[in-house]
């Protein structure tokens, strides 16, 4: 296709360029910054009809699966993006990658492998991400008078290239997978790839076993942060979240099964507390733990790519190639 030949094109480009040691962006079709643009400000003006319309509260009124409803206590509203869509309009004139996408009639997105079941604290949230990211679609689908499919780019779980996939031009967007304030191979995600209005937002809490004696001790956060050389298990919701919040503490994160994963840790003092997303562990099916609110808020956007990020690959499948923007 047009636009991903143009984007490995670049690619090559640009990784002819450092390895002669000349850190400059390459001229680039105007085009193509224009059309990623263009396809942020539909997914905005798409979210924001979303909310104005109430949509956004009804889908979490029917979720999760496993307890419809549940969602309306645990999903946070991030209002980066007010509810007003008369000055929130969708491109005119479409051009580039956001011009393809309405003419194949497929959009691209990165996606992880979960088991997608109550073991998994992802299971909570990604039919939420799911139904939002339809409902902007269908947003989009009325105003332009298209039928745009979702086509999954699916990866393993673990830690994920995802900047390279969109930069590449093997995916189009980057799903809710990822928190605005982390960082991804070795970049802060806000540097390296346009964003979206944030879809989703979550609070992360401390789930301490309740009959322990850090149960009696840790009633906020700052208990927490005070204390050193306590063993926290965390899924891919929390992980970097923990890792970055709570550095004299060690942190060890279950891709999978996290929430069965961590309890079983715990039953087996392999691990003093839990910090996931979650306000109560029962909402997993869990019992016996205390539940303590961070008042850490995380939100997530949909990811596009930059035209002067570049992540050469090192030949190796197996390691993150970094990033980096060029000048």
């Amino acid at each position: 296709m047009k636009m991903q030949n143009l984007a490995r094109a670049t690619a090559l480009g640009l990784s002819a360029l450092i390895a002669s040691g000349c850190a400059t962006a390459p001229r680039v079709d105007p085009d193509v910054a224009r059309g990623r643009q263009q396809l942020v400000d539909a997914l905005d003006a798409g979210w924001i009809r979303v909310v104005a319309s109430g949509k956004d509260r009804q889908i979490l009124a029917s979720q999760p699966p496993s307890n419809p409803g549940a969602a309306l206590s645990y999903m946070v509203t991030l209002a980066d993006c007010l509810p007003q869509p008369d000055i929130a309009p969708f491109p005119e004139k479409p051009v580039g990658l956001f011009k393809e996408i309405l003419e194949r009639g497929t959009i691209r997105q990165v996606t992880q492998t979960t088991t997608n079941t109550p073991n998994d604290t992802s299971f909570f949230f990604s039919s939420i991400s799911d139904a939002q990211f339809q409902a902007v679609l269908d947003e989009i689908n009325a105003h332009y008078k298209v039928n745009i499919k979702i086509e999954n780019v699916v990866v393993p779980p673990g830690p994920m290239p995802s900047t390279s996939l969109v930069v590449e031009g093997k995916a189009d967007i980057v799903s809710q997978l990822n928190a605005t304030g982390g960082d991804t191979q070795g970049m802060r995600r806000r540097t390296s790839r346009r964003f979206t209005c944030t879809m989703s937002a979550i609070s992360q809490y401390i789930h301490i076993p309740a009959k322990s004696q850090l149960a009696k001790e840790i009633n906020t956060v700052d208990d927490l942060s005070k204390r050193k050389g306590l063993r926290i298990c965390t899924g891919p919701l929390a992980t970097q979240t923990a890792r970055a919040f709570f550095p004299q503490h060690v942190v060890s994160t279950k891709y999978l099964n996290d929430l069965t994963g961590c309890d079983k840790d715990i039953q087996a003092g392999k691990a003093d507390l839990i910090v996931n997303p979650l306000p109560s562990l029962s909402i997993g099916g869990l019992k016996g733990y205390k539940s303590v609110h961070t008042l850490i808020v995380a939100g997530t956007p949909i990811w596009v790519a930059r035209e002067d990020i570049q992540c050469p690959s090192d030949g190796n499948p197996r390691t993150e190639d970094k990033c980096f923007r060029m000048e």
